[in-house]
């Protein structure tokens, strides 16, 4: 999607990564403390945030989420300055397999979080491996709405997992199109307003899906294990790689299953995530709020709902309070629709206290009526917040995963700014994910390098952090329309470019062509461009952007001439290395599936 910002509704603080890419894990029991509840933390916060307080009494269950609102308040300012978990807490090295500890079952694969890990976990399933999935919740439990196009709800049907039949059951909406949009009152430019076809344009109610994966990871033998938190992961050293994974079930029971992988589904805060990105901070954070409402006005004006349509990014002021704020809004069920809003930022110590969900939320409900208007019957149904926190410049395959230790997903903090995890993306690299892990597994290829290979990342994004740049104020009190100045001009050149460059750029597609078209463009329409990067980037932000664009550009040298072999000599090579040499099969395979996922072969 465009800011993945859809994959953040938190009916619960728990361990999983519906509640990721934010800060989620126990953050009700800080160091065991006793934290107030939520009646005595409105009567506190009330004078500070009176519409938030107010809006929030008056939702079903407000004052539970007012709990889990601040304790990730308090969690994410921890984490901006730098207090990370120590290593050994949940993560333990072992020399070898006898000294592991005993376990209660075991098995080929067990994934820590049962949310988008569970598709790829049912089709490994159905491959015949033995799966198990736990959770903090019941594995499979979401209660939200996502966005998808048709084309990545195919994979499902590609890999096997869904008929398109059982799909329709979980699609709640279609939309004709997607709007972006920003504010051009007060700048020079012309106005430019980007219509999107097939992208973000298909709603789906996410626990109708995960229900069906369910199912069909529990009739191909899967096991499921509801309420179980994570304490600790224990991984062999030397010798044959094992791990045992050590969970605590609701009675306060410890469990410990051994496997062959583990596989860390939990998501970019989640302690174990942390500690496998090796204490590495955060670069970006676009903190995000807003609530499933029903009641707007509907109609075809600007300020009003059109069911038929979807609102990826608009802007409707310049920025406020330091920070430009971008909207986004999708019709669901009914006369219901779910609204954020959010903004991108740097991460340090000193902008921690400013990143607040409860200062983001009270804007929120003051500034709604400037996005949408309302009618008579309008109400605010649930709230959605959460941080997106997102890491630059990783090794191709991520750090985040380890030997017999594979991270995906959220749990990968992965650096797109338009998806930064996104439901989409972790759907169109379904069969990637899953073809490389039976490859690994079955040629026992588990160690480190291995699994960095692994996974939904993308070396054709390494370099779209510069995008979310773009999208924050520099000197926002001198210029405070800068974004939107900058944002105009660039809908202007993908208009211009035309539709499928586009759908590609906002579907992480883009190629390499592609994006020197679009760079070339921009700079020839908008000279001024060179000087505003400086300025945003600052000159050793351009030499990051430098490394990125040779890495993205070797990449595509080395896939033109893969391409040039033709498909029979792929075959041929693919079957001669994996007899011969299983490790750089895997590594080619890892090339060939991202470029299948990307649409780039």
């Amino acid at each position: 999607m465009t800011i993945s910002v859809e994959s953040i509704n938190h009916p619960t603080p728990d361990n999983d990564p519906e509640c990721t890419p934010c800060v989620a894990e126990a953050v009700l029991n800080t160091n065991g403390a006793t934290r107030p509840n939520g009646e005595e933390l409105a009567t506190r916060l009330q004078a500070k945030y009176p519409h938030t307080i107010e809006t929030l009494r008056k939702m079903e269950g407000g004052l539970t989420h007012l709990e889990y609102i601040t304790a990730l308040d308090e969690r994410w300012g921890k984490l901006a300055q730098g207090q990370m978990p120590i290593e050994g807490e949940v993560l333990v090295a072992v020399p070898t397999v006898v000294e592991l500890p005993k376990v209660d079952r075991n098995f080929d694969i067990v994934y820590c979080g049962g949310v988008l890990g569970l598709f790829s976990a049912a089709v490994l399933a159905r491959m015949g491996w033995k799966v198990m999935v736990f959770d903090q919740r019941r594995v499979g439990t979401s209660h939200r709405e996502w966005n998808i196009s048709d084309d990545e709800l195919a994979r499902f049907v590609e890999i096997g997992l869904f008929t398109r039949e059982e799909l329709e059951q979980a699609v709640v909406r279609r939309y004709e199109r997607g709007l972006i949009k920003f504010y051009s009152q007060n700048i020079p430019e012309p106005p430019a307003e980007l219509w999107l076809d097939h992208v973000l344009d298909v709603a789906i109610d996410l626990g109708t899906l995960l229900e069906m994966a369910r199912e069909k990871f529990e009739a191909a033998g899967g096991v499921a294990l509801d309420l179980r938190a994570l304490k600790k992961v224990y991984i062999t050293e030397n010798g044959p790689v094992c791990s045992v994974v050590e969970v605590e079930n609701q009675a306060g029971q410890v469990e410990r299953y051994g496997a062959c992988l583990t596989i860390n589904a939990l998501g970019a805060i989640s302690p174990l995530s942390l500690l496998l990105q090796g204490g590495k901070p955060f670069d970006g954070i676009c903190p995000t709020v807003g609530s499933t409402v029903k009641g707007l006005k509907v109609g075809s004006g600007p300020f009003e709902v059109d069911p038929k349509l979807g609102d990826v990014l608009i802007s409707v002021a310049d920025a406020q309070k330091n920070r430009q704020l971008i909207w986004e809004g999708f019709p669901g069920k009914g006369n219901e629709m779910t609204v954020y809003v959010f903004y991108y930022d740097l991460v340090s110590p000193e902008r921690a206290t400013s990143q607040s969900l409860l200062d983001l939320f009270e804007s929120y409900f003051e500034l709604l009526p400037t996005y949408k208007k309302t009618d008579l019957d309008f109400a605010h149904l649930k709230p959605v917040y959460g941080f997106i926190p997102a890491r630059h410049h990783r090794p191709a395959g991520g750090s985040a995963s380890r030997r017999g230790l594979l991270s995906l997903g959220d749990a990968t903090s992965p650096q797109s700014s338009l998806t930064f995890c996104g439901f989409g993306s972790q759907v169109r690299n379904l069969p990637r994910l899953t073809k490389l892990i039976d490859f690994a597994l079955r040629h026992e290829l588990l160690e480190t390098p291995n699994l960095q290979a692994i996974g939904a990342h993308q070396t054709n994004i390494n370099q779209m952090w510069v995008f979310s740049r773009f999208m924050q104020p520099i000197k926002p009190l001198q210029h405070p329309n800068d974004v939107n100045r900058m944002m105009n001009v660039f809908c202007a050149r993908l208009t211009e470019i035309g539709p499928d460059l586009t759908r590609r750029f906002f579907q992480d597609r883009i190629g390499w062509q592609d994006y020197n078209h679009l760079l070339l463009l921009t700079a020839w329409r908008y000279p001024r461009v060179f000087p505003f990067t400086i300025e945003v980037l600052g000159w050793a932000g351009v030499l990051n952007w430098m490394q990125d664009y040779l890495v993205f550009s070797r990449e595509a040298l080395f896939r033109t001439l893969y391409q040039q072999l033709g498909a029979k000599v792929q075959r041929l090579l693919h079957t001669f290395l994996a007899k011969r040499r299983p490790s750089w099969a895997l590594a080619l395979a890892a090339h060939h599936e991202e470029w299948l996922a990307s649409g780039l072969m």
